[in-house]
């Protein structure tokens, strides 16, 4: 379960609204509750999912308790699975520059990278928040500079699609679709 904790922490905390309080507790609630029913996980999705879908689970019965308008964090809950499928069949364009410039987009992108698999959310974070080259991001993840460039490109093809894929379930949402 240690191996897991930052993950299921930063896959509450953009679904609650960044509220670190809220996040910790649901993701402490998550790991207790996988430890307690360790014995329904049959191994048919990877330790990780299982422990999304509990965590989903616990965010749902934390936002029943508060009965208020449907937050981004619902719509991510909602749209998880296209996410999913979405990174199973990534795409080749880039992201429209109309959306990057949403007043959104903040949040928006910290939901998409916690959506990410690590190594995308890495090379993503070390390329264009730390601003190192692909070859200083090769350096720092001990790989080859091609196989640094590879995972950047997937990563972005990945982000693209899930960044649109919300910004679409959000943009229904608004207009009560």
């Amino acid at each position: 379960m240690d191996a897991h904790a930052d993950a299921v922490f930063e896959f509450v905390l953009y679904r609650v609204g960044r509220r670190r309080d809220l996040a910790e507790d649901i993701a402490q609630e998550t790991l207790l509750a996988a430890v307690q029913g360790l014995e329904r996980f049959d191994g048919r999705a990877a330790l990780r999912t299982w422990l999304f879908g509990i965590a989903k689970n616990k965010i749902r019965e934390a936002r029943r308790s508060q009965a208020r308008t449907r937050p981004l964090g619902d719509i991510l809950l909602d749209a998880d699975d296209e996410i999913f499928a979405t990174l199973g069949r990534i795409a080749e364009e880039p992201i429209p520059d109309e959306i990057l410039e949403r007043k959104e987009t903040q949040a928006m992108v910290g939901a998409t990278l916690s959506s990410l698999p690590e190594s995308y959310r890495t090379a993503l974070t070390e390329r264009y928040v730390e601003g190192h080259s692909v070859p200083e991001t090769a350096r720092l993840q001990g790989r080859g500079v091609k196989a640094a460039e590879s995972t950047l490109h997937r990563a972005r093809r990945a982000f693209a699609e899930v960044f649109t894929l919300l910004n679409v379930r959000a943009a229904g949402e608004e207009e009560g679709v």
